[in-house]
C-alpha cells in the first residue's frame, strides 16, 4: 500500500470512530455519516473496488440500525479497512 493510500484509510478509519463516539453522546452524528458518505461518493467509478461498495453499503445502512447493530456495524467497516491493500 502506497504512503498517501494507507495514510487516508488511517484518517477515514478515525473518522468511523469518531461517527461512533458522535451516536454514542447523542449529538447529530447523521451530518457526519453525510459527510463520509458524501467523500467516498466523490470516487472515480474506475477507482471503486468490490470492498470500497461493501463499505459504501455498509455506512448508508447506518441510520436505520439500532445502537448494537451500529456499533458491529462500524467495527465491521473499520476492520474491513485494515484488511485492505485496495479499497479504491
Amino acid at each position: 500500500m502506497k504512503g498517501a493510500e494507507e495514510g487516508y484509510i488511517n484518517k477515514l478509519k478515525n473518522k468511523l470512530f469518531g461517527l461512533l463516539c458522535e451516536r454514542e453522546k447523542n449529538r447529530d452524528w447523521e451530518k457526519f455519516l453525510d459527510a463520509i458518505l458524501i467523500e467516498l461518493y466523490g470516487y472515480e467509478d474506475s477507482q471503486k473496488t468490490i470492498d470500497y461498495y461493501i463499505l459504501y453499503y455498509k455506512l448508508s445502512s447506518l441510520r436505520y440500525l439500532k445502537y448494537e447493530y451500529f456499533r458491529s456495524t462500524i467495527f465491521d467497516c473499520m476492520n474491513l479497512l485494515g484488511k485492505t491493500n485496495e479499497l479504491f
